[in-house]
């Protein structure tokens, strides 16, 4: 299809990158259990749903065999990849708490990784062609230790207090690492053809990914809404952030002007 898809992708991982570090951020100003955990799952669909794995498969428009292989895809696979990835954000998320702490960021980098690339194998599983799809084990290997990496970086960014312009550069990044990562895990795969092999069942990608492309991007409103409104914010009833209230002085009654006082006489 052309370099257009590749940037439509990396657009789409980008929008969903940064609405989910802002929801991070805004997650760590909650004061409640309840609603840190919506800031957690807003963060979740926004940076698993739609920054990585809706951002893979808009590329993957732009895959095309030569002939007039076709290419179909499992719906039921490549929903569940869908639910995977949003799964292992949202447990990463919950595991690097509040504040960036090493083993933390370690902890759920590992989780945020290698679920993330556990839900691009099961999204690839979901392709049927006119033969066999081969994978390299080193490729998947690497992919997979890539996005450790880029998870880490990410909730280092989203965990510590970082200017605004900072997260929307650490956006872009991971928009551009995510495209990486997917084409080095694509460098891995050869389509092993079969023109003998039946017609292979599933549905066009195009017709899937549309409706999802539509919904993902309009669903994005929804934290961002959220954002706007904030209504859960640690400064709101912060004793420290707030100015404690003075007491006010007691009030002295005036004294009697000398003129009514009256001479006191004793006998």
């Amino acid at each position: 299809m052309g370099y257009w898809v590749l940037g439509l992708s990396i657009l789409v991982s980008m929008a969903g990158a940064l609405m989910g570090l802002i929801c991070v951020r805004q997650s760590t100003k909650s004061v409640t259990a309840k609603f840190r955990m919506v800031w957690l799952a807003s963060a979740a669909v926004s940076i698993g749903g739609i920054g990585t794995w809706l951002a893979v498969f808009v590329s993957m428009l732009g895959v095309e065999p030569s002939g007039d292989t076709l290419i179909r895809y499992d719906v039921t696979r490549l929903t569940a990849a869908a639910v995977l990835a949003v799964v292992s954000v949202f447990a990463g998320l919950v595991t690097a708490g509040r504040a960036p702490a090493l083993l933390r960021l370690v902890g759920s980098g590992v989780l945020i990784g290698v679920g993330s690339s556990l839900a691009m194998a099961l999204g690839m599983s979901a392709v049927r062609i006119r033969g066999e799809l081969e994978t390299n084990v080193f490729a998947i290997l690497a992919a997979t230790l890539l996005a450790i990496g880029i998870a880490v970086a990410t909730l280092w960014f989203a965990l510590g207090r970082r200017s605004a312009l900072t997260v929307v550069g650490a956006a872009a990044l991971f928009g551009l690492a995510v495209a990486g990562t997917h084409f080095v895990r694509m460098a891995g795969v050869e389509m092993v053809l079969d023109p003998r092999a039946a017609t292979p069942e599933g549905d066009d990608l195009f017709s899937f990914l549309v409706p999802m492309f539509v919904v993902g991007t309009l669903s994005l409103s929804v934290p961002i809404t959220a954002v706007l409104v904030a209504p859960d914010r640690r400064t709101a009833t912060d004793p420290v952030a707030a100015p404690a209230r003075q007491p006010e002085p007691p009030r002295q009654s005036a004294p009697f002007p000398a003129r009514d006082r009256q001479p006191q006489f004793t006998r």
